[in-house]
């Protein structure tokens, strides 16, 4: 006689192993998927604010993930600095100041602190200032006077919009940490500097046209100062400062 009831057992055990096995791939498959979206939901991408000292002056930066390997920041930079002097019978009164804003794009190839980053920058560096002779002053390898030169006038500027490239580390990028440290180091592509010059004088154009061959001289000089400044085009960043995440 044919033993139904064991042969419905061993149907019931065929039947139900064949449906570990079919269930089996796919609770593996979820397992395997739960550590990659638990990194992904555990990546951390806050605002981060960053008081900075630099090669730009003091500053403070905002910045922001937008996935693992790409953020944006913008800050700003300023410096002044103001020199009094008096030298060979001549008064300076310079002033360098140094001011920017600028926004940069940061590439993260390993999802972490080290960045790769470009930008653009408001570039208001630049000096100015004025020199008064209390003896002879010479221009255009010319000397002169006190009583025909009253002052001298210098500004030096350079291009208002300015490129940024370079690299960096900033410790929370990617992490929960609250607090961190950043650094940067790269150039900016400020352009020649532009030198205008400007001579207060009590010459008047007599013989032989005194006031006519100063402005040559002057022009001379201005040439000679501006061939000077031609070759510093690039502007060496060095920054570093304190991060605050939330």
């Amino acid at each position: 006689p044919i033993n139904f009831n064991k042969r419905e057992r061993t149907m019931k055990t065929f039947f139900s192993s064949l449906a570990l096995l079919l269930f089996f791939p796919t609770l593996y498959a979820q397992n395997d998927r739960t550590p990659a979206a638990s990194a992904e939901m555990n990546y951390h991408l806050g605002f981060r604010i960053a008081p900075r000292v630099s090669t730009l002056g003091g500053g403070i930066e905002v910045a922001k993930g937008l996935s693992p390997r790409f953020g944006l920041r913008g800050g700003f930079n300023y410096f002044t600095y103001q020199y009094d002097a008096t030298e060979e019978d001549v008064a300076y009164d310079l002033e360098l100041e140094l001011k920017s804003f600028g926004v940069f794009a940061d590439f993260h190839p390993f999802k972490g602190s080290f960045r790769i980053s470009g930008g653009l920058l408001l570039n208001g560096n630049g000096l100015s200032g004025k020199a008064k002779p209390s003896g002879s002053f010479d221009i255009g390898e010319k000397t002169y006077t006190s009583a025909e030169i009253t002052s001298i006038n210098l500004d030096v500027s350079y291009n208002s919009l300015a490129p940024y490239l370079g690299v960096g580390w900033d410790t929370t990028f990617g992490d929960h940490e609250h607090w961190g440290f950043a650094f940067d180091v790269g150039l900016i592509y400020s352009g020649a500097a532009k030198v205008a010059l400007g001579v207060n004088h009590n010459l008047t154009n007599t013989t032989p046209n005194t006031a006519t061959d100063l402005e040559t001289r002057r022009q001379k000089e201005e040439r000679d100062l501006q061939e000077e400044l031609n070759n510093l085009e690039w502007w060496p960043v060095l920054s570093a400062g304190f991060v605050y995440q939330f």
